[in-house]
């Protein structure tokens, strides 16, 4: 009997319905944010399960399971700058111990002391991310045994000039995880204003 792997493989079709050519550069202007020791409970890495013990491709893609908050917990909405967000998902280490280095890049105009508030509230701080490319495809930074992290980003700055220049603070977030997935749960409730709607 030939040994069975955990991911079938199968083809993959050259996109031919209107969804599939649909793609759109871009992360949406506004994001989830909570610390991570505020999450009740975390989706699971997919897994096989079925009888034969393969996934498919979508299966293998996305996380099984949805996101929850603690009692009286909740995530916040961040809004950055329009179109200053990114979302890079790459692989990273050696054979044997491969994992997936996911960073979101973004950037808030205008310093001040709101934006650098927030700053001090994540730095060091273990947290979780919920974004949204503009595909509408969600991505997960955090999980039950990683936390995503500010990190270090370029200089918040004041610009030089008015007319080519502008006063605005980079942020940088970071979550290393086993594999290459997608959030595909709800976010009902993660939001103290839709509780209840």
């Amino acid at each position: 009997m030939p040994k069975q792997n955990c991911i079938a493989l199968a083809d993959i079709d050259e996109a031919i319905s209107c969804a599939e050519l649909d793609n759109l550069a871009g992360v949406v202007q506004e994001l989830l944010i909570g610390y991570w020791d505020d999450v009740e409970t975390w989706p699971d890495l997919p897994a096989p399960s079925t009888a034969n013990g393969q996934m498919t491709f979508d299966e293998a893609g996305k996380w099984a399971g949805t996101l929850s908050m603690k009692e009286d917990c909740y995530m916040r909405k961040f809004v950055m700058t329009e179109n200053s967000g990114t979302i890079t998902v790459t692989d990273q280490g050696e054979l044997g111990g491969e994992s997936v280095r996911y960073q979101l890049d973004l950037s808030r105009a205008k310093m001040g002391s709101v934006i650098f508030g927030f700053l001090n509230a994540t730095r060091g701080r273990r947290l979780v991310i919920i974004a949204t490319d503009k595909n509408g495809v969600k991505y997960l930074m955090g999980d039950k045994l990683n936390a995503a992290r500010r990190v270090a980003a370029d200089a918040a700055t004041t610009g030089a000039n008015g007319e080519s220049d502008v006063n605005r603070v980079p942020i940088r977030f970071q979550y290393d995880c086993p594999r290459s997935l997608v959030y595909t749960g709800s976010t009902d409730g993660l939001v103290e204003s839709e509780v209840g709607d």
